[in-house]
């Protein structure tokens, strides 16, 4: 009697699931836009709960050396005391560590705005402020390519009256919709903006408290873990977070720190060779060297492009100078610093980065290749388990020149090498002798 209900029951919940199921795959056809709406809803409002986390993953590292080198270390000299796990000494140095973490936080938020913000707004009022002068450059150029040519000239003047009457009913009702358009959304962008700094200011105080206490969220959704899986699922579960986090954190923090030494450098260069907007190119490098593979390409090309306008001698020497420091980067600094790699090949970091950046926009270009490394090693270790479970090699070698022999019954041993292979199922086909030539003993050989 008991089996019939459990059955029962569990007919119920799969009818239930699936009535379910067909109400969302109807709503997402006929009402997408609306389920649309709900999402960019949802994610607006865990915003700064995102940016808490955020926050918290990034400043862990710092609040994990101040707790563990320097406060835990001279509390157990000044008490001669080892253990003070979950004393209240240990919730004083946890607390303690947050607060120095945060006051490190925004010292370097405001060195920053201090530092950069002056000499970039400098920068670019310089670079607004020569506007006329590239255009009377290119006026001298054109008068130039005009004297050498008069047949040009002629053909100009041909077709002066159509290009005056094009730009007058195309090019001028442009720029007056993209004014408008500007000072409608400049309002919308003053809105957007204070929203950013309040989602900000709130995911500080998330932070704050993520860090206050982050064993005791980290046991928490350990419990939801093993409560509604297996422990052996659980605790799979678990070291793939260990590892994500190993892969994804490791990389953040060694790109950054990567990054930054990268941008000094450069503007240290900058400052010997005397080259133009060396805050600003300095920053616009320092960024994009985040992103791999593009990054250092995506930072020179406007760059070059801004010190060109200046002076082209002093653009080819800046090209050359980044070709340089880029060697030195992918080869020297960059790998000291990345103790290890991501394991990914140029074409799974292309492929990363272009998929993740049409998604996520210019934060995919970030957070891809991490991503996507670590769906690529779960993705790894899936088919590994799968082949493993066949008896069948894991190297991917073993694949490359042969495939796996169905009619050998060497099957106990988990080992490749001692597999017998047949040889590739295109070169079996064609030593064999065609159907026609079969009957009549014929061989193609």
């Amino acid at each position: 009697m008991k089996d019939n209900r459990k059955n029962n029951f569990k007919i119920g919940v799969n009818g239930l699931l699936i009535l379910c199921g067909g109400i969302f795959f109807y709503y997402i056809l006929f009402h997408s836009d609306k389920l649309s709406a709900l999402v960019k809803g949802f994610f607006s409002v865990m915003t700064p709960i995102t940016a808490g986390l955020v926050i918290a993953y990034i400043l862990n590292p710092i609040m994990r050396f101040i707790e563990t080198k320097l406060l835990t270390p001279a509390w157990n000299k000044i008490k001669k005391q080892k253990d003070h796990t979950y004393s209240k000494e240990a919730k004083v140095i946890r607390y303690t560590s947050v607060f120095i973490t945060m006051i490190v936080f925004f010292a370097i938020i405001y060195a920053l705005f201090m530092l950069l913000i002056p000499q970039l707004v400098a920068n670019i009022q310089s670079i607004l402020g020569r506007i006329p002068v590239y255009f009377a450059t290119l006026n001298d150029y054109y008068s130039k390519i005009l004297t050498r040519f008069p047949d040009l000239d002629n053909l100009l003047q041909e077709y002066n009256e159509n290009v005056t009457q094009w730009f007058y009913n195309k090019i001028l009702p442009f720029f007056e919709e993209l004014i408008s358009k500007t000072s409608t959304s400049l309002v919308g962008s003053v809105i957007t903006l204070f929203r950013g700094v309040v989602n900000f200011i709130i995911g500080v105080i998330i932070s704050i408290y993520l860090l206050s206490d982050k064993e005791k969220f980290a046991a928490q959704c350990k419990k939801v873990f093993y409560a509604f899986l297996k422990k052996d699922t659980a605790n799979n579960f678990l070291n793939n977070l260990r590892y994500s986090d190993k892969m994804f954190g490791g990389f953040i923090t060694g790109k950054l720190i990567d990054s930054i030494i990268v941008g000094i450098i450069c503007y240290i260069g900058m400052l010997i060779m005397n080259l133009p907007y060396s805050v600003l190119i300095s920053v616009i490098v320092g960024i994009t060297n985040i992103i791999p593979y593009f990054g250092p390409f995506i930072g020179a090309i406007p760059s070059a492009f801004f010190i060109l306008m200046v002076d082209p001698k002093k653009c080819l020497i800046f090209i050359i100078f980044i070709l340089i420091l880029q060697q030195f980067d992918g080869n020297i600094l960059g790998p000291k610093i990345l103790s290890y790699s991501t394991g990914l090949n140029s074409f799974w970091i292309i492929f990363a980065l272009i998929v993740f950046s049409a998604i996520f926009g210019v934060v995919g270009m970030f957070i891809g290749v991490p991503v996507f490394a670590v769906i690529y090693s779960a993705f790894r270790t899936l088919i590994n388990k799968r082949l493993a479970l066949k008896h069948m090699p894991v190297d991917t070698q073993y694949y490359i020149d042969y495939d796996f022999d169905p009619g050998s019954n060497d099957n106990e041993r988990n080992s490749g090498k001692d597999f017998r292979f047949a040889d590739k199922t295109f070169s079996k086909i064609s030593e064999e002798p065609y159907e026609d030539d079969a009957g009549s003993g014929m061989d193609t050989k």
